[in-house]
């Protein structure tokens, strides 16, 4: 497949935007904030400063970089690494980490010192209910980087997730959007991207069958919903839903733009995972130029965008 490095120019800058954008209304309702039109201060952030979503990804990207390619080890002790001296931060001192992170670096940590015996990563936490969306909003540079072999994609999707979210909606969701990622980078229409269980080249099912309760999203039912329906909340299904949903419901950028930039709640997250999609569709000159040229560290972004693109 050919490449184009503006597609992942679009892809990297525009969940590194979105977190810096909705960060300052993270966890707040609708009628709780004024309308979001560029970059504000927030409690510690200054204007234009990312928070954990988009440091996870770019220690993801580290790691794909520094090891040309998977290793999951080195991953982990990239993780292990921020949350311990908060390497990638931009200050020093931890901004903000999920407790899901928290726990399964401490259960690697336990690990590497031989406290406990079970590999963290081949740990099932479905049962425990631990569904939330960090797996998905760190995802980016895996098709990225596996952009030429989507069924690679596909797997170190899944190892991935397992690495941080291992549970069942969390491992599915993130396979699912790094499909429509790929495609939408490869100019597939919008209408193909969101029919039932796009597939152009193999049916991903085969690679890991999805829980029940992601299908009604992958066969698009829930396009019926209104928008008081749908909910931006930390649970990955619910995520992966209010990203889909506007993605499908909007005819342009500036449509999409209007309607979904002041939404509520767990609005950092549940933007970094739209727009991964979005701007692979949409076009990364469609951006506003401050909104590129004020992103704090959008240096370093750009570095590994590239080198991405070079190794992809």
């Amino acid at each position: 497949m050919a490449k184009d490095l503006n597609k992942f120019l679009w892809v990297m800058f525009g969940g590194a935007v979105g977190d810096a954008l909705w960060a300052p209304v993270e966890f707040l309702w609708i009628d709780e904030f004024e309308r979001v039109d560029n970059y504000r201060e927030w409690n510690w952030l200054n204007p234009g400063e990312r928070t954990d979503d988009t440091a996870m990804a770019l220690l993801l990207a580290d790691s794909l970089l520094r090891c040309k390619g998977f290793d999951i080890e080195d991953q982990l002790e990239n993780y292990l690494r921020w949350h311990k001296t908060w390497y990638m931060w931009l200050r020093d001192f931890p901004e903000w980490e999920g407790i899901q992170i928290s726990k399964m670096m401490y259960y690697y940590e336990m690990y590497k010192n031989d406290a406990f015996t079970d590999k963290p990563r081949e740990t099932d936490l479905s049962w425990e209910h631990m569904d939330w969306n960090g797996s998905l909003m760190k995802i980016w540079p895996v098709p990225l980087y596996y952009y030429s072999d989507p069924e690679k994609a596909l797997f170190y999707a899944w190892e991935s997730s397992k690495a941080t979210h291992h549970t069942d909606l969390c491992i599915g969701s993130c396979m699912y959007y790094t499909w429509l990622i790929i495609w939408a980078m490869n100019w597939v229409s919008k209408k193909e991207l969101l029919s039932p269980y796009y597939s152009p080249v193999k049916d991903y099912r085969k690679t890991h069958e999805l829980a029940d309760i992601l299908k009604p999203i992958i066969e698009w039912s829930y396009k019926t919903k209104d928008r008081y329906q749908i909910n931006p909340s930390w649970y990955v299904v619910e995520s992966l839903e209010t990203a889909l949903w506007w993605f499908g419901l909007s005819e342009s950028f500036e449509d999409w733009l209007i309607k979904v930039v002041n939404l509520w709640w767990d609005a950092d997250t549940t933007w970094c995972i739209y727009w991964y999609l979005a701007w692979a569709y949409y076009g990364y000159d469609n951006v506003p130029k401050d909104w590129k040229e004020w992103l704090v560290d959008r240096e370093r972004i750009e570095d590994f965008t590239k080198k991405l693109y070079n190794l992809a």
